[in-house]
């Protein structure tokens, strides 16, 4: 039997508590309350489905043969109050008359609106949740003055009551699926693993302005006080390597899923904050990969950090996601600090992030996600560049040449490219200059990077009086991240060259944080194309970045923004003001240094200045 769409959103909301009731575990077994929190839509919802489902959304309540008496309500609204009932309006259309002799007699006909206060049960046992009808009042009538004797009005509530006290908020197949959730959420080997799970109870519920609180309990599982969550730090094994992999890609899936599916119908500022906040994401994940892999979970420090972030912007911005995704959106939440919440009190319960726990996660938010939706992959994806304001796919055909050819074709610069040339591309591919091809080589490579420029500024994204800046900002890139180099010899084998963190090319552009953003094999093997990905990052970073947020307004220093851009291009949308701040470590201190003074030398010097880089003055 196909479930109700307001069954099916009633039980997302609740797989939001599973973890919350977790997170208060403590040393001794006790009962947990949660309080879970919806929409009072929900109860709209419900009364669509169980009592307004005549013509035009209405509740035809009586109607006799002759249509001599009948009564009607529409229009519904449910607000709480602050003692904790519901107060439900209607607006209501009654014919009342006497049948005699086939023919209506003396009919009174009256429109107008009534009340209903409600008080909200729980019986004791029961996965329902009900509603007792405790008092009513007609507010008004059409003309505002004809007044109901009271045996009409008595009539009106004797079938308006029962009615409305009928419906009811059934949690039991939401309840089922949560106690088999946390059934697999503890650890296999937790003794109280069944009992815990199958003690889930609702205990009651009361509304306020705006919600319903419906209380859940749970037996919290027993967790010895002198327990603490210790990790191997060991050497990995192949297959833990293989495992540690498959929990950092799982993550990155997730984050990223998460992102393109919030910040796609979102406003823009609410976009923007969003996509930095993945890219936060990916930086953070690029860090974790550079360390030395042990037996800690990955993902626990890269989501309890995301979710720090993130949840106090989802709190603030719900009613700023269109959808009609409220009550999705406060599982999904619920959920996620349910999470952070358990680390904290008990980490050593053991949960893990795993990809079916990820897969749960994103399914209380979207509960049609596919697996294929959440799957690790590094192709392109032009909408993730879309909703990152880049073109849907960067253009990476090398430039044909038609005006010259031969070893020196890489000279001729076109006059207008929104590419770069494949002969230049030819020309630097496998090049590992010795000493006496330097100045040629570093000639080429300015020729690229030339470009690659002159390719953003067709693209138009960087203004006008910008731009000047924006060269030298994208050549001191290129000499700080890589000494104008895309390959390299090891070994005795020419190879891209690349970072311990994942970072490749003359732009050094992390395969992580870049992930389906640009094509991973063509940052490693063709140098146009790292090219273009770097310079399209700076313009990316400069514009939305640094210039957006008045950068080079701070201390009256156009300059600074270069600073700035350098610091999100080196470590993420959060370190756009490090150039600034005496708090940050002397290693980025360091760095910042190194690219302000490599930056001054490419204003003053040109190209020349990287020479320095290979031990030339």
């Amino acid at each position: 039997m196909r479930q109700h769409p307001f069954l099916a959103r009633l039980c997302n909301a609740c797989h939001g508590a599973v973890l919350v009731l977790l997170c208060a575990a403590s040393a001794t077994a006790t009962d947990i309350v949660l309080p879970l929190e919806l929409d009072l839509a929900i109860v709209e919802e419900a009364l669509a489905v169980q009592l307004f489902t005549g013509t035009d959304a209405k509740a035809e309540l009586f109607h006799d043969s002759q249509s001599c008496n009948a009564l009607t309500l529409s229009e519904p609204r449910v607000e709480g109050t602050e003692s904790g009932q519901l107060r439900v309006t209607s607006r209501i259309e009654a014919r009342i008359g006497l049948l005699l002799g086939g023919r209506c007699r003396l009919p009174v006909a009256w429109n107008g609106l009534i009340e209903t206060f409600e008080d909200i049960r729980v019986t004791p046992g029961s996965d329902q949740v009900s509603f007792r009808v405790t008092d009513s009042n007609m507010l008004n009538s059409e003309d505002g003055s004809r007044k109901l004797p009271g045996m009409i009005w008595d009539w009106i509530k004797g079938q308006v009551h029962p009615r409305l006290s009928a419906i009811t908020l059934d949690f039991g197949p939401a309840l089922t699926e949560l106690r088999a959730l946390i059934h697999d959420a503890l650890p296999a080997d937790l003794a109280e693993r069944n009992a815990v799970a199958h003690s889930l109870q609702l205990r009651g519920a009361e509304a306020h302005p705006g919600a319903i609180t419906v209380l859940l309990t749970l037996q919290a599982p027993s967790i010895p006080a002198a327990a603490t969550a210790t990790g191997d730090t060991g050497p990995l094994s192949s297959a833990e390597l293989a495992a540690w992999d498959e929990a950092w890609q799982a993550w990155d899936a997730f984050a990223t899923w998460l992102v393109k599916d919030l910040a796609a119908p979102a406003d823009p500022a609410l976009r923007a904050e969003l996509l930095a906040l993945l890219m936060e994401a990916r930086y953070e994940l690029r860090q974790a990969l550079a360390s030395e892999r042990t037996g800690t979970d990955p993902v626990r420090s890269l989501f309890l950090s995301t979710w720090t972030r993130l949840a106090p912007l989802l709190r603030e911005n719900a009613l700023a996601i269109p959808g009609g995704r409220s009550l999705e959106l406060a599982a999904f939440i619920s959920a996620g600090n349910a999470l952070q919440a358990l680390d904290s009190a008990a980490p050593q319960l053991g949960l893990a992030l795993d990809s079916q726990t990820l897969r749960r996660l994103a399914r209380l938010l979207a509960p049609s996600v596919s697996d294929r939706e959440l799957a690790y992959s590094t192709a392109v994806d032009p909408e993730l560049r879309t909703l990152l304001g880049l073109p849907a796919q960067l253009d990476s055909e090398p430039l044909e040449e038609t005006t010259a050819s031969g070893p020196f074709a890489w000279l001729i610069r076109p006059a207008h490219a929104s590419s770069v040339s494949k002969s230049l591309i030819q020309l630097l591919t496998g090049w590992v200059p010795a000493s006496a091809d330097l100045d040629r080589y570093l000639l080429a490579m300015e020729q690229l990077l030339d470009e690659s420029i002159a390719a953003e500024r067709a693209r138009g994204k960087v203004p006008s009086e910008f731009f000047p800046l924006y060269q030298d900002l994208v050549r001191a890139t290129a000499w700080q991240e890589s000494c104008w180099r895309q390959f390299v010899e090891e070994g005795g084998k020419v190879t891209p060259i690349r970072s311990s963190a994942g970072s490749v090319g003359l732009m050094q552009i992390n395969q992580h944080v870049w992930r389906n953003i640009y094509d991973l094999e063509a940052l490693q093997n063709n140098v146009g194309y790292n090219a273009r990905a770097g310079s399209e990052i700076l313009s990316h970073y400069l514009v939305d970045y640094a210039i957006k947020r008045g950068e080079h307004k701070v201390n009256d220093n156009m300059d600074d923004l270069a600073r700035a851009t350098y610091g999100v291009y080196n470590g993420g949308p959060r370190h756009l003001t490090r150039y600034r701040q005496g708090s940050r470590s002397a290693y980025l201190r360091g760095v910042d240094e190194a690219f302000w003074e490599k930056y001054q030398a490419i204003r003053s010097t040109g190209a020349a200045a990287v020479k320095q880089c290979y031990g030339g003055a």
